[in-house]
């Protein structure tokens, strides 16, 4: 079993003792050839290795009836080729039963190893399953060795080219052997020819160790899915290479009473496919490969979300930044702190909107707020474009007209304030947000992938940078030569196609596929939730057992640890959305808590959810076993931590989640989904304040300074023009960074130059990397020089979105998925406030002196950014010391090589980075987080731990309490029968007596 790492499958062919044992009909036409290749010292040594390594092994024996023809009815039907003729007729040889036929002993199969006895011609593929074994297992590098290389070994060779060209088919030089060395090797160049691999079996040892190697980080980056797959398989009996039968596997998921997507999912499958039997690859692949969209109705909404809502929404949103500042100052004749408090509002009301989203929005904001707050924008707009509007120019007409202002007078700025309006439409969060949900869609179990979700981020933002272009251009250029009306108009039209895009998507998603199923779970909580179902069943069971069987395990029933679980436990709100679901099942249909208990108890006997044949009954004598009733009574004594009233699901909950979350987590750390906050990513988050700072002086000054540095050539017009193009320069930054990253992480490079350099633009360093550059940017620009302040202002602009861009692919990737809406909503909500401050101070400052602004807030990121790159440094180096990473030999002379280099201070600060070249930043966070599972938990999710102790003392004594109970009844029960045998007894005596009497 494996993810979607690399598998290796090693093929026998023909190592029977009729080729490789002396006394075989057919040893000594291949024994020169042997000894020369050493295929008998080779071999048995690579298939050892290959064990170790986890692959799969397989055989390929030739079988024979005695009068030459071929075993298997089916391969006989298929025996109509030349080649099937002509391997048909081996007659007297590898005949069936006889020593001739046997494998050898030095490569001898065992319990897990394949054996494929119905060939029926000289390729292994012929009359046999080895093809949908190899599909089946995920098999990427396959082994072929044996007899003959000619024959066998070149047909088979040739067929795995054709069948699976996917798959890297390789042939051991050294493993086979033909009738003379010539056709050997005359038969390995014909192979290499044909694109096959010919490798040594030193060579094939290196390859597996590197299979064993990707198969394993495969299996920890995807343990939360084949974590759950095994515990359904191994919940109904089944071996490792075993298929599960369908209708056991349906009264599984039956059993555990769940509305989880999930296994709707795959009960909708089962009935689908009309199968009978399911393997773990089956299954993975039906619940966890995702699924491509096709045709313009799935792609459309997608399509809505990614460009066309976030377009309109930066159009919007930005408009007021290119002409409020000019109208205030030059339309209206007031001054600059005036500018600053009506901007400095707007900026209070983006924060406010983003507030509203985070504390209302709950699981789906698209469907609660996005129609509300677009209308609220809309009807600010309408506001603006209506009240006090010169009676020669109509709505929408875009003719120039005369203000009045002109003459030199001055106009109230009360009627601006209705930005407030237009600010509460910031729904950038809810874009997100809507986006995460549909990428999740893809999957059929609702998993979210975190690559492409961050890819699907860039692509939004770049959507955001490209409406930001067409906002400071066309808004200028109306402001310019119309005047603050059009602007209006302008601003009122982009918010109704806003509204009319949101109505459209939500039909289109009230049409289309369904949103995830269960409480506030999504993503990975469906696969963990399933799991503790799951464990659930089991741990009932066997503390019921316990129970049952009174004194015997009384005091040594509990784990060690439990106390600890008992905290993790607690903040572990899918394992307790899980319990509370069964709870909800079983204790709020029936009013007597005793009785539900008993059909919970009878549940889980009634199934193979448990995977445990025994009942839950005393392993006593039926005779002094306690019945079900009272088992029942006993149970739910312990569960209550009071002793009156009914039972609550809190009680419930806290009682079973520590003794679920131990016997999961207390001999492994294979799930992988990352539970906690990282520190530094609240720094991150914070980020998003610093960095509007910069964002927020180019937004509410740069328009001043333009046109009050440089009036002869500047206006709104040409300032518009000089954002836009650096907008634009933006988007072609986002797009060209989504391009690379898809192809950054393909290989790993050994040059440390390079390697920093890819660190620099891999997550999370690129964050304040990008940062640095903003601040530069931002106080170069205040250089009294027009060339100068254009160029970093296009710099600037270029990088800008691409900073936000990168935050929040950051956050979206590296902060657990239920948790994304709150702090990504509280990072845009301090962004806003962020752009509040310079809205406000920026003016003020210009006031002062035109570079202050510029100057100040620039320095003010430049250290920020040199904070985050020191938390991120100190995280990144806890990663690198806690994970053993798998290097090869010419990867540590390399390291010996630059180990000098890498000690100079120059590169030190990129050092704990290198890995992030080759392997995404949120991949070596989980498999950090999977290896120190108890200690991050324990650091960054502390809880107080006085009440659980005292309350697993309560329990241990009302825990001795029933085993005394049952003891009781037991001992009540032995009395009773010892009672009843003496009655007996003397019974029999009397009897006797009496017949004695009579005969006297």
């Amino acid at each position: 079993m494996s993810g979607s790492g690399s598998r290796a499958a090693i093929l026998l062919l023909d190592f029977q003792n009729e080729f490789v044992k002396k006394g075989g009909k057919l040893h000594n036409d291949v024994a020169d050839t042997m000894e020369k290749t050493g295929v008998l010292e080779n071999v048995p040594k690579l298939v050892d290795f290959a064990r170790k390594t986890d692959a799969m092994i397989i055989y390929s024996p030739v079988v024979m009836k005695e009068s030459g023809t071929l075993t298997s009815s089916v391969a006989r039907r298929q025996s109509t080729t030349f080649h099937s003729t002509e391997y048909s007729k081996q007659y007297g040889l590898f005949t069936e039963n006889t020593w001739n036929c046997e494998i050898i002993h030095e490569v001898e199969p065992r319990n897990d190893d394949i054996i494929l006895r119905d060939r029926s011609d000289f390729s292994a593929f012929e009359g046999t399953k080895l093809i949908s074994e190899l599909r089946d297992n995920n098999i990427t590098h396959f082994f072929i060795m044996g007899f003959l290389t000619d024959a066998c070994v070149y047909q088979t060779s040739m067929a795995a080219a054709k069948l699976l060209p996917e798959m890297s088919t390789y042939v051991i030089a050294d493993g086979c052997a033909a009738k003379s060395l010539d056709k050997h090797e005359v038969a390995l160049e014909k192979i290499a020819n044909e694109s096959v691999n010919v490798v040594s079996a030193s060579e094939a040892e290196s390859i597996l160790a590197e299979c064993a190697a990707s198969s394993k980080q495969s299996f920890l980056d995807d343990s939360d899915e084949w974590l759950m797959i095994e515990k359904i398989f191994s919940a109904g009996g089944v071996g490792r290479n075993e298929s599960m039968d369908v209708d056991i596997l349906r009264s599984l998921i039956e059993s555990l009473h769940s509305d989880s997507s999930i296994l709707s999912t795959l009960t909708d499958s089962l009935e689908a496919s009309g199968e009978k039997e399911i393997s773990r690859a089956q299954m993975h692949k039906i619940l966890f490969q995702r699924k491509h969209r096709s045709g313009f109705s799935e792609n459309f909404p997608l399509l809505i979300l990614m460009s066309y809502l976030p377009f309109l929404y930066s159009v919007s949103t930005r408009i007021p930044f290119i002409f409020i500042a000019l109208e205030i100052t030059q339309g209206r004749g007031r001054e600059l702190w005036e500018v600053g408090v009506v901007l400095g509002t707007y900026q209070v009301s983006r924060a406010l909107g983003n507030l509203i989203v985070v504390m209302f929005g709950g699981k789906d904001p698209f469907k609660r707020l996005q129609i509300l707050l677009s209308c609220i924008a809309l009807f600010g707009w309408s506001f603006l474009a209506l009240f006090g509007r010169p009676s020669e120019t109509s709505p929408f007409s875009f003719t120039p007209y005369l203000s009045e202002t002109d003459g030199g007078g001055t106009g109230s700025i009360m009627p601006l304030f209705a930005l407030f309006c237009v600010g509460l439409g910031e729904t950038i969060v809810i874009l997100q947000r809507s986006l995460m949900m549909e990428t999740a869609k893809e999957s059929p179990s609702g998993i979210m992938d975190e690559s492409l979700v961050a890819q699907r981020f860039s692509y939004q933002y770049a959507f955001v940078s490209f409406g930001a272009t067409c906002a400071f251009i066309v808004g200028g250029w109306l402001y310019t030569t119309i005047g603050y009306y059009s602007v209006c108009d302008f601003g009122m039209i982009i918010q109704a196609l806003h509204l009319l895009g949101a109505l459209v998507y939500l039909f289109l998603a009230r049409n289309g596929k369904k949103s995830l199923k269960g409480d506030e779970l999504d993503g990975n909580d469906l696969i963990r939730s399933v799991i503790y179902r799951f464990q659930a069943a089991s741990v009932i069971s066997k503390y019921s057992q316990d129970v049952a069987n009174g004194t015997e395990h009384a005091m040594s029933s509990e784990s060690q640890g439990l106390s600890d679980a008992a905290i993790k436990a607690k903040s572990d709100r899918v394992l307790n959305h899980s319990l509370g679901e069964m709870y909800r099942h079983f204790f709020l249909q029936k009013s007597d808590d005793v009785v539900c208990m008993e059909e919970l108890l009878n549940s889980i006997e009634s199934t193979q959810a448990t995977g445990v044949n025994a009942s839950l009954t005393s392993k006593r004598p039926t005779a002094m076993a306690i019945g079900k009733h009272k088992l029942s009574k006993l149970v739910l004594f312990l569960v209550k931590s009071k002793g009156q009233g009914r039972l609550t699901e809190r009680e419930f909950v806290s009682f079973w989640g520590p003794r679920i979350y131990l016997s999961i987590y207390e001999s492994s750390q294979e799930a992988k989904s990352v539970n906690v906050i990282w520190p530094y990513m609240r720094a991150v988050v914070a980020t998003q304040a610093i960095a509007a700072l910069c964002i927020g002086i180019f937004l509410s000054t740069a328009l001043l300074s333009y046109t009050q540095r440089f009036p002869e050539r500047c206006d709104a017009a040409t300032v518009g023009l000089l954002l836009g193009i650096g907008e634009g320069a933006g988007v072609l930054v986002i797009f060209a960074k989504s391009y690379l990253s898809g192809r950054k992480y393909k290989e790993s490079t050994n040059n440390l130059l390079l390697g920093i350099l890819k660190a620099i633009v891999a997550r999370p360093l690129n964050v304040p990397f990008v940062l640095f550059v903003a601040s530069l940017c931002s106080m170069l620009f205040s250089v009294d020089n027009f060339i100068v302040a254009v160029t970093f202002q296009m710099i600037y602009s270029a990088v800008n979105d691409l900073a936000v861009s990168l935050m929040n692919e950051l956050i979206g990737t590296s902060i657990p998925s239920e948790k994304f809406k709150y702090y990504q909503g509280i990072g845009q909500w301090l962004r806003r406030l962020g752009n509040m401050v310079t809205a406000i101070l920026g003016p003020i400052f210009f006031g002062i002196d035109e570079r202050l602004p510029f100057l100040f807030f620039g320095a003010i990121v430049f250290v920020w950014a040199v904070m985050l790159w020191f938390l991120m440094y100190m995280h990144a180096d806890r990663i690198q010391q806690s994970i053993a990473y798998t290097s090869s030999e010419s990867d540590e002379k390399d390291e010996g090589e630059n180990k000098s280099c890498i000690a100079e201070s120059v590169v030190e600060p990129f050092v704990p980075f290198l890995e992030t070249s080759s392997t995404p930043w949120h991949v070596l966070e989980q498999r950090y987080y999977s290896l120190n599972k108890d200690r991050l938990e324990e650091e960054l999710n502390s809880l107080k731990k006085a009440s659980v102790d005292i309350s697993l003392m309560e329990h241990r004594i009302r825990r001795i309490a029933a085993a005394l109970e049952v003891e009781k009844d037991q001992r009540r029960a032995l009395e009773d029968r010892m009672y009843a045998r003496v009655s007996t007894t003397e019974s029999e005596g009397t009897n006797a007596a009496s017949n004695l009497e009579e005969v006297i």
